[in-house]
């Protein structure tokens, strides 16, 4: 059946149908704002900056009994719980980290139980009937503290741990929080809060593990990094932020220390010849760094050492010796001083083997018997005035030495000024001779010198004198080369005379003279007579 709404005649809608309209939107605004205000002032949830919101889930499953006994009473929904309680809803556990992590959330919300992550700071919309909240403050760690989570839920330790090292497991957890704030589910965990310790310089921390490994060497005092029992490494000078559940420290001074074997604590033994010795001394001492683990297991702390190391050795020794010697040496001097050499070599010898270092052994003073102390004292002045008399002796007897020395120094000290004065005139007339010596090289050198300047400069004025002859020589011989042509051109020197002669007077004669006769015209006449001579015929040639 179908209804439909149909307006009235005049185009309007009924009136009833118009209040039906008005009380449906009416109701649907009073359900949003219903519904607005349960989300914002009920299921809403503001976590601080200084809160963590814990869920603890109300509806849903309840773990069944057939997972085992170790998980009866978990009411806390940690990732090795959901992983088994998956397996037996017949889930397979997905390889993939991410799946791995959706399957938990999953099966988060289908069991009850506490959440074990809580929410941070925000704000959060969890179902009230789903969930019951639990708003509790951040975990605050101050400098100076170590905080140590105390896992409430997870499999019991088994003995003889006594840490948690599985995230499975119930109790101390093994690794410390440091300074610092922490978002922690306190329905899941307790926080215990310690104070850090201070290990000072010259100290150092012996750490005793209270969990680990089965040692690998049994009967040892100490065992290997990561066993349980004490560590033979020690702790540096430092801040040392530590799970009491896990390690023990003991600090251990590595100063020097002294003790004084004063009062009762003074040594008393019989000497050789029975009488009764008291010997009041200091002794310094400390553990030897590289053994402090093993000497404060086997032997305990500063005062154990000196009870049961320190004090039997020093009577023992003190003892041994001192039995050797009778009342009487131990006034002595040097008697007293090889008695405390040997009680510290003995002594150092001794407590080197147990981990401990002697420094010094200093016996302070020692208490003969009185019935022969005054005799003792008599003797001993008596042989202190020998001694006396012996040093007085010796020091006349090393001032005479001293006074002779002098004079041999005196007469050391002339004869050393004779001899300088010896070898610096030696040393002068050598000298003035080497100068001497020197000057004549010299002048011989010069002269040499001066010989071959004047031999090269006598050379070359030769030479100069040879070539300014072969220069006029060479000049002569090319003037008479042309002259010595031309007579061998007219066949001879007076042809050539003649030749030259007419040369140089024809342009002077100025007319020819008429008259053939006279002494003029004859020299004329002597040249055309003269016919030039007949040069003879090669041999074997034509006449």
């Amino acid at each position: 059946m179908s209804y439909s709404i149909e307006p009235d005649a005049g185009g309007s809608m009924p009136a009833t149908t118009m209040k039906r309209i008005a009380l449906a939107a009416g109701l649907a605004v009073a359900l949003f704002v219903a519904y607005m205000f349960t989300l914002w002032f009920v299921i809403r949830e503001e976590v601080n900056a200084d809160d963590v919101l814990v869920l603890v889930r109300k509806t849903g499953r309840t773990i069944p009994a057939e997972l085992g006994e170790e998980f009866e009473d978990q009411i806390v929904l940690y990732p090795e719980l959901l992983d088994k309680l998956a397996v037996y809803e017949g889930r397979e556990l997905p390889s993939d980290n991410d799946e791995l992590q959706a399957l938990r959330t999953k099966m988060t919300n289908r069991y009850k139980g506490v959440v074990l992550e809580p929410l941070k700071e925000g704000r959060y919309y969890p179902n009230p009937y789903s969930y019951k909240r639990v708003r509790d403050k951040v975990t605050v760690i101050g400098q100076g503290e170590v905080g140590v989570l105390i896992r409430k839920f997870g499999r019991p330790l088994k003995f003889p741990k006594t840490v948690a090292t599985e995230p499975d497991e119930r109790g101390p957890v093994a690794h410390t929080l440091g300074p610092d704030r922490y978002y922690i589910n306190m329905l899941a965990y307790d926080v215990q809060k310690f104070p850090a310790i201070q290990i000072p310089a010259g100290h150092v921390g012996v750490v005793t593990l209270l969990s680990g490994d089965e040692p690998s060497v049994k009967n040892t005092y100490t065992v290997g990094p990561g066993e349980q029992g004490v560590q033979r490494q020690t702790l540096e000078p430092g801040l040392e932020y530590f799970n009491p559940y896990l390690k023990k420290i003991d600090i251990v001074d590595l100063r020097n220390r002294t003790y004084h074997m004063l009062g009762e604590d003074a040594i008393h033994f019989p000497s050789n010849d029975s009488f009764t010795i008291s010997i009041e001394g200091t002794i310094e001492w400390s553990i030897m760094p590289e053994r402090v683990a093993e000497v404060t297991v086997a032997f305990g702390d500063e005062q154990d050492i000196i009870d049961r190391i320190i004090l039997p050795y020093a009577r023992s020794i003190s003892r041994i010796e001192g039995s050797k010697l009778q009342a009487r040496d131990f006034i002595s001097g040097t008697t007293r001083s090889r008695f405390q050499n040997t009680l510290k070599h003995e002594l150092e010898a001794a407590c080197r083997e147990r981990g401990v270092t002697i420094h010094s052994a200093l016996v302070r003073e020692i208490i003969p018997p009185p019935e022969v102390a005054s005799l003792i004292s008599q003797r001993e002045q008596a042989d202190q005035e020998i001694d006396r008399s012996r040093n007085q002796i010796e020091e006349a007897q090393a001032e005479a030495r001293l006074v002779e020395q002098r004079e041999m120094q005196t007469r050391n000290a002339a004869l050393g000024d004779a001899r300088r004065q010896t070898v610096s005139l030696t040393k002068e007339a050598e000298q003035r001779k080497i100068i001497s010596v020197t000057d004549a090289n010299r002048q011989l050198e010069v002269a040499r010198l001066d010989l071959e300047s004047a031999s090269k400069q006598a050379k070359a004025i030769i030479a100069r004198g040879q070539a300014d002859a072969n220069v006029i020589l060479y000049d002569y011989q090319a003037r008479a080369e042309p002259l010595k042509s031309a007579v061998d051109a007219f066949g001879g020197g007076m042809v050539y005379a003649q030749h030259f002669f007419l040369q140089k007077i024809a342009p002077s004669i100025q007319s020819v003279l008429s008259n053939t006769e006279g002494p003029f015209a004859d020299i004329f006449k002597s040249f055309q007579d003269f016919s030039p001579p007949v040069k003879p015929l090669a041999q074997g040639g034509d006449q």
